[in-house]
C-alpha cells in the first residue's frame, strides 16, 4: 500500500493529525487521534500516492505544526517526536 503510517512517540497529548487527499479523493481529511504505534492499520494508515500534506495539532500543547511529503508509491512511516523536532521518516 502506498500512503503514510504515523505514530506518537511524543509524550504530546491529545495529538491529531490530518493528511490531505490530494493524490486521494476517496481519503478522508478529517483530524484523527495518532495513534502510539503501528498496530491498528485503521487508525494508523492513510492511502496516498502523491505530494500531501500532514500536519499535527494538539489543544493541550496549543500546536500545529505540518510537512508536505511526497510518496513516491511508497509506504512512509512518519513518526512525531514534538513540536519543537524534526518528523521521522522511513521509506519503504
Amino acid at each position: 500500500m502506498a500512503g503514510f503510517r504515523i505514530r506518537n512517540a511524543s509524550n504530546v497529548k491529545d495529538l491529531y493529525v490530518f493528511v490531505s487527499k490530494y493524490s486521494n479523493s476517496n481519503g478522508d481529511d478529517s483530524w484523527f487521534a495518532v495513534a502510539d504505534n503501528y498496530d491498528d492499520p485503521s487508525k494508523s494508515s492513510w492511502s496516498r500516492s502523491g505530494w500531501e500534506l500532514v500536519a499535527f495539532q494538539s489543544s493541550a500543547a496549543g500546536a500545529r505544526r505540518g510537512w508536505y511529503i511526497q510518496t513516491n508509491g511508497q509506504t512512509v512511516d512518519l513518526t512525531f517526536y514534538g513540536f519543537e523536532q524534526d518528523l521521522g521518516l522511513v521509506r519503504h
